[in-house]
């Protein structure tokens, strides 16, 4: 019986994570769901991580070598994959345990789709929790000026998507997950599991918080190659028809809320820049609320807006 489920394979690219790893290794292995290929690409840990890898050979499969990257050691994994469906979870998120059968019967039931995400839980380095996010159903338009958050943990895949879409962008080290959304969603179905899927941390080491200000430089390289061609949107012809309105809102929002986040972190000259730029593209950005509310945080400092955005439960 469990021969005849499709095979699903994770990836986990890893460096260093050994204080977190057996726990994201024991929420793939403890899934309700049996098939499952786990597969670890580990960039050569100094710490306790190949230990504890090796504490789990044959159930997952794993190298540990010097790589260029994140990025890097998830095409790896992409190239060692045999599974229907795909996935991949970083070495300190974790799935919930009846993630991997959701997933699949949604898929076995939706065979028009060819991406599915879900609902995200963020906790920190405890594990205690820090809030819920349902990001809805996006709209692709909206998604490509980049304000919408699509939880990377609780996307998968099918086998096609990959095979037509090819490796993550090498190129990029912190949006390289946004870049091969969007070019899904150029071409292939997605749809949204209104259900929790997956527990991602957020804490102060982790690259998203840490070097934050850098996502601009790689949004901006991304909408190039996006809308470098009004063809590549054959899929979408509502964008197509008002293709250069969508170009300079995208580049506009990209622009504004890139030059928040420089205000948050106090670089003042950036943000005057950027967020002039976008305003200058699209006056229409100006959201009063959001905006004194990064005035507030260049103010206070981050870790003390954090710590106000937990007490009162803002997402």
């Amino acid at each position: 019986m469990e021969t005849s489920l499709p095979l699903v394979s994770i990836i986990t690219p890893s460096y260093n994570q050994g204080c977190f790893i057996e726990e994201t290794i024991l929420s793939v292995k403890n899934q309700s769901y049996s098939n499952i290929e786990h597969i670890v690409i580990d960039g050569g840990s100094s710490d306790e991580t190949v230990k504890i890898l090796k504490k789990y050979t044959p159930q997952i499969k794993w190298i540990s070598e010097p790589d260029n990257g994140q990025t890097h050691a998830i095409n790896k994994g992409l190239h060692r994959c045999n599974g229907k469906y795909i996935a991949y979870l970083n070495s300190d998120d974790l799935y919930l345990p009846e993630t991997i059968k959701t997933v699949v019967d949604f898929f076995s039931s939706h065979p028009d789709i060819d991406l599915v995400y879900g609902d995200i839980i963020h906790i920190d380095k405890k594990s205690h929790l820090i809030n819920k996010y349902e990001p809805g159903i996006i709209d692709f338009e909206k998604y490509l000026s980049m304000p919408t958050y699509l939880p990377q943990p609780t996307v998968f895949f099918r086998r096609r998507v990959l095979e037509q879409t090819g490796d993550f962008d090498e190129k990029l080290h912190l949006a390289m997950d946004l870049d091969y959304w969007l070019r899904v969603f150029l071409v292939f179905n997605v749809a949204y599991i209104p259900e929790f899927l997956a527990q991602a941390r957020m804490y102060s080491e982790t690259k998203s918080q840490s070097v934050n200000f850098k996502y601009l430089d790689e949004r901006l390289y991304i909408l190039d190659k996006i809308f470098q061609n009004p063809e590549m949107f054959n899929h979408h012809p509502e964008i197509q028809k008002n293709f250069e309105n969508v170009k300079k809102k995208s580049y506009a929002s990209v622009h504004f809320c890139g030059g928040l986040v420089f205000l948050r972190y106090r670089k003042f000259r950036e943000a005057y820049h950027h967020i002039k730029i976008g305003m200058s593209l699209n006056p229409a950005l100006v959201r009063p609320r959001y905006f004194y509310w990064n005035v507030f945080v260049a103010i206070i400092g981050i870790n003390n807006s954090q710590k106000i955005k937990q007490i009162l439960k803002i997402a």
